[in-house]
């Protein structure tokens, strides 16, 4: 891989390797890691946890584009990507927050605005607790792999992400017009 100046890029992943398919998100955070090591990828910032905190917005790097990778029991299948606006959901607790409650802390916190955020939700069909990864989990993460690879190897992640988000949204609108 050739190395040139790239946009920086802050990766969240979390999720419960106990809880069948919500593994996904571990799962992925191994196969960055590895990635990031092997072709030395010096922009890219990986978080893992079992939970989005509000401390995870010290872990926001200013002028970065944030991703957060997570399994998802809705959605489309192998995986969606979604724009992130920051979105106050604060409640009683604040024992695990949405990646949008995130970035509204992140705004509160750090009076400016939020960098460009999107979730990654790969899809998942079994959460109990002590379930293997289901197959077609296992399918979903082989062709998010694929994404990731082309994501984390790209000059503009930013802008693929973009471009991502308006074919979904023009295919969406295929789909009612059909």
């Amino acid at each position: 891989m050739e190395k040139t100046a790239q946009q920086a890029l802050n990766l969240f992943t979390w999720g419960n390797p106990s809880r069948g398919d919500d593994a996904i998100g571990p799962v992925l955070h191994e196969f960055i890691k590895q990635f990031i090591c092997r072709f030395d990828l010096g922009h890219i910032q990986l978080v893992e946890d079992f939970q989005l905190q509000p401390e995870h917005v010290c872990d926001i790097t200013d002028n970065a584009c944030v991703v957060f990778i997570d399994a998802s029991y809705q959605g489309e299948s192998p995986f969606q990507i979604q724009p992130v606006s920051a979105k106050n959901e604060l409640g009683y607790t604040t024992h695990a927050l949405s990646p949008a409650a995130l970035m509204a802390i992140y705004a509160q916190t750090q009076n400016k605005p939020c960098p460009p955020a999107f979730l990654f939700s790969v899809r998942g069909y079994s959460f109990e607790l002590g379930a293997p990864l289901s197959k077609q989990a296992q399918e979903n993460i082989t062709l998010a792999t694929q994404f990731l690879k082309k994501l984390l190897s790209c000059q503009n992640p930013q802008l693929l992400l973009q471009q991502l988000v308006q074919q979904t949204v023009h295919n969406l609108k295929d789909k009612e017009n059909a």
